[in-house]
């Protein structure tokens, strides 16, 4: 077993051959290993390397606990830790099963290491791609945390309502609402109260992968599909079957893409990439965006026609600043759920605190209060959150005083260094976030940041 510090792959193989060859190519390929020979005690050591860990390659027929076993274990305690499994059966069944539990992907032996390093690093890529995105995110595959959606107010009782009575209709569902409201915590919701809540919830991020990723990932693809695909790989919609497929940010989805979609809206019916075969698409989709869909049509960057699929039910979540009277009870509720979830001791607002809150707009709605609060908890004293534990942002001394109030004259650098600096300031520096309310691809941040000098 190796020895090596922070980790970020984990490999679990009984072969001891296996586990040193794989270490081997592992360090080949830019990783930091490290190998057990059994998932107990693996798992065992995992919480004291879960915050280097990145990655998880398992095999699936051990002795003891059996890489199914594993999976469970992952799946309820470390649900964020994407997991590639390695066999040696090409059981298609055990295939689609492994993705149902949860699984990132499924490589049989004996493997090529190119294609094997290949889907760890995608794997690696996504969960850092999961992590920009949302700072806390419980998992993979799974939607923000229940605990912390609050229904007290008027529209949010609705919401919660339209979502009851729209769950066992078995419909697509259109979520709409600003980054951060709750979508995915809606989704789950849906799905939970629906007759499908006895099979699985999968997510697909659909601007966290590039186009042909992200169409390896939604459909499968069979062997030889294109350079790499030395192996049949089983898509999300394919693994979800008789579950729901939860399309996070369907407005950024290609438009190579869209006509693939609406045929599994449509007919029911979608391929693999590379492959012949029709397959049956038995899943419930609930799509989210915080985009302007019909504005995007107009601009020719969405098809009418799928939007029309995908708006059978729309339900629009409000955004925080129309519903501050929950604050209160949104923030025992997080607060309690961090106490929970990462040890932290109960803590508190101070009244001095709450009125700081109530007195911010929040544009990062749920998420960026869940972020403002982790924060706040963990450095303030007694566990009594006053102003000065909130981010400046919320204080209201996160503005550029150098910016006039006066823009006239201002060279537009200089308005969009500081649009960037202070939208990435509320956004805790999350820069996909930072892109979304500034109206603009990841990308185009990335160039303006190292334009700016700040990459």
């Amino acid at each position: 077993m190796s020895r090596r510090e922070s980790p970020d792959l984990l490999i679990i193989d009984d072969d001891e051959i296996v586990g040193a060859l794989l270490e081997g190519q592992a360090r080949h390929h830019g990783f930091n290993p490290r190998v057990f020979d059994s998932g107990e005690e693996a798992l065992n050591h995992l919480p004291a390397l879960s915050n280097s860990v990145e990655v998880v390659l398992l095999d699936l027929m051990m002795p003891g606990w059996s890489g199914f076993d594993c999976l469970a274990h992952l799946g309820k305690h470390f649900p964020e830790l994407p997991v590639v499994i390695l066999s040696a059966s090409d059981d298609a069944k055990q295939a689609v099963e492994a993705m149902k539990r949860g699984a990132f992907d499924y490589v049989t032996k004996p493997f090529d290491s190119g294609e094997l390093f290949s889907v760890v690093r995608n794997a690696r890529r996504l969960r850092k791609a999961e992590r920009e995105n949302t700072a806390l995110k419980a998992a993979l595959d799974t939607a923000p945390r229940v605990g912390s959606f609050v229904a007290r107010s008027e529209p949010m009782q609705r919401v919660v309502d339209q979502a009851k009575k729209v769950a066992g209709l078995d419909a697509t569902v259109l979520l709409t609402g600003e980054s951060g409201v709750g979508k995915g915590v809606l989704a789950r919701l849906i799905h939970s109260e629906s007759a499908r809540s006895e099979a699985s919830l999968l997510t697909v991020s659909c601007p966290a992968l590039p186009r042909d990723l992200l169409e390896s990932e939604l459909f499968g693809h069979e062997k030889g599909a294109f350079t790499g695909a030395t192996k049949r790989r089983i898509g999300k919609i394919e693994a979800a079957a008789g579950g729901s497929l939860f399309l996070d940010e369907i407005g950024d989805l290609s438009l190579e893409l869209q006509p693939k979609l609406l045929s599994v809206l449509q007919d029911r019916e979608f391929q693999r990439v590379g492959g012949e075969e029709t397959m049956k698409a038995d899943v419930r989709v609930i799509a989210a965006t915080n985009l302007d869909l019909e504005k995007k049509i107009q601009d020719g960057e969405f098809r009418e026609d799928l939007f029309y699929r995908l708006n059978v039910i729309p339900i629009v979540i409000p955004p925080l600043r129309e519903r501050l009277e929950e604050l209160p009870d949104l923030c025992e509720s997080i607060l309690g759920d961090l106490a929970k979830r990462i040890g932290l001791p109960p803590t508190k607002l101070n009244a001095a605190a709450l009125d700081c809150l109530r007195a911010y707009d929040f544009p990062g709605n749920v998420r960026q209060l869940e972020n403002a609060l982790t924060r706040a908890a963990a450095f303030c004293q007694d566990g009594v959150i006053a102003p000065d534990d909130l981010p400046d942002e919320i204080r209201g001394t996160g503005a550029d005083p150098e910016l006039p109030s006066n823009l006239a004259g201002i060279p537009l650098d200089r308005l969009e260094l500081a649009a960037i600096q202070q939208t990435l300031a509320q956004c805790d520096g999350n820069k996909a976030e930072t892109a979304r309310r500034l109206g603009i691809s990841e990308r185009t941040i990335y160039n303006k940041l190292k334009r700016h000098g700040l990459a």
